[in-house]
């Protein structure tokens, strides 16, 4: 998550992108990564099939924000004792 803040802190024109534009970029560097040699033919056809499943149903995507909060309501529900 951090990893996130650090570029858009190095690269902040990032922000100032519309919603399109950011999908765009992220199309683009998907494409840059797929192409790297260390990339394995079963990641490079994984991620070509999560990205069909984004283009097919884009708004069944959950954002990092939400992921973030379902991972730590699921901590406070754990951490609470057992009411017998």
């Amino acid at each position: 998550m951090h990893y996130c803040y650090m570029i858009l802190e190095t690269i902040p024109a990032i922000s100032a992108l519309t919603v399109d534009q950011k999908l765009r970029l992220v199309g683009e560097l998907w494409n840059e990564v797929s192409r790297q040699p260390d990339m394995t033919p079963a990641i490079a056809a994984l991620l070509d099939e999560r990205m069909a499943d984004y283009d097919a149903r884009p708004e069944s995507v959950r954002t990092t924000e939400q992921v973030t909060a379902g991972i730590m309501a699921l901590k406070q529900r754990v951490a609470k004792p057992a009411h017998d």
